[in-house]
C-alpha cells in the first residue's frame, strides 16, 4: 500500500474498486468451478453488453466477441490495446460483472 499513497485519491479508489471486483470473480470461480454449463450470449445483459462495446470502441480498440472451441466458455478478445488479448469467462462466473469491469476499464 505504499504506493497508494502516492497515487490520487481517484486512483486509489479505481485500484480499491478493481481488487473487489477481482476477489468477487475469484470467489465466484472457485464456487462454481467444476460446475457444468454452456456459454449462451443469449443470456447475458444486453445493456451490459452494449455499454461494453461503447467504452472499447470509444477508446479506438476493438472488440470481439466469441467461444472456445468446445462452447465451454465466453471469449472477449480486445484489439487495439497494445498486444491484442483474450479473457475467457466460464458461464458458472457472473459475465455480467465481467463486463461492468471492462466498462469501467475503458471508460473515458
Amino acid at each position: 500500500m505504499k504506493s497508494a499513497r502516492k497515487q490520487s485519491p481517484t486512483a486509489t479508489a479505481l485500484a480499491i474498486q478493481e481488487e473487489i471486483r477481482s476477489a468477487e470473480q475469484r470467489t465466484n470461480r472457485r464456487t462454481n468451478r467444476h460446475s457444468g454449463g454452456e456459454a449462451s450470449y443469449r443470456d447475458v445483459d444486453a445493456g451490459k453488453l452494449l455499454a461494453a462495446i461503447v467504452a472499447v470502441t470509444s477508446r479506438g480498440c476493438a472488440i470481439q466477441f466469441g467461444y472456445t472451441k468446445n462452447g465451454s466458455s465466453f471469449v472477449v478478445r480486445i484489439v487495439g490495446d497494445g498486444e491484442p488479448y483474450n479473457e475467457f469467462t466460464r458461464p458458472t462466473e457472473d459475465f455480467g460483472l465481467y463486463l461492468e469491469g471492462l466498462t469501467e476499464d475503458f471508460s473515458l
